[in-house]
């Protein structure tokens, strides 16, 4: 099915907690599969997106496409795996997912130092009228400057 299958099923009528469901599974499937510009159709350009460790807070168009961008640059072998997924009764969608990769490049301030990274996060995913509305994702900062090589939090940018 295409993204744009996806996002047409999805059109007709409100947030069952399948279509939510389906539609946070193939947004986290698209943002594993490197594919920023099919994750991001899922979400409206204006969906508020609130990166909570990385104090981003904006709309998908901005700051979902730059962290989105950021991470596939940065982690080209980047896997995305969903180890729960529910739907609430608001049509948010809760993702625990595993985002791991090896750092090919800078991220997000911290120098590549070639690392193996495997990092816990919670997506919340807000489905209305058949798309992506509201982003916010959870993780422990220090346990990704921790993955990444980072031994002073007060130098975030090491240098090898």
């Amino acid at each position: 099915m295409s993204v744009t299958e996806v996002s047409s099923a999805f059109s007709h009528g409100g947030t069952s907690d399948g279509s939510a469901s389906s539609l946070a599974r193939a947004f986290l499937e698209r943002m594993g599969a490197h594919d920023v510009e099919g994750a991001l159709q899922l979400v409206e350009p204006q969906a508020t997106v609130d990166l909570v460790p990385l104090k981003l807070q904006g709309p998908a168009a901005e700051v979902g496409r730059c962290y989105l961008e950021e991470l596939v640059r940065a982690f080209p072998d980047l896997q995305v795996h969903v180890k729960r997924l529910f739907v609430g009764s608001d049509g948010t969608a809760v993702a625990e997912v595993v985002v791991e990769g090896v750092q090919a490049a800078d991220f997000f301030g911290v120098v590549n130092q070639e690392k193996h990274m495997d990092l816990d996060q919670v997506w919340l995913l807000h489905v209305e009228a058949g798309r992506i509305d509201r982003v916010r994702a959870y993780w422990c900062q220090n346990r990704l400057y921790r993955r990444l090589g980072v031994k002073r939090l007060d130098r975030v940018s090491i240098i090898a």
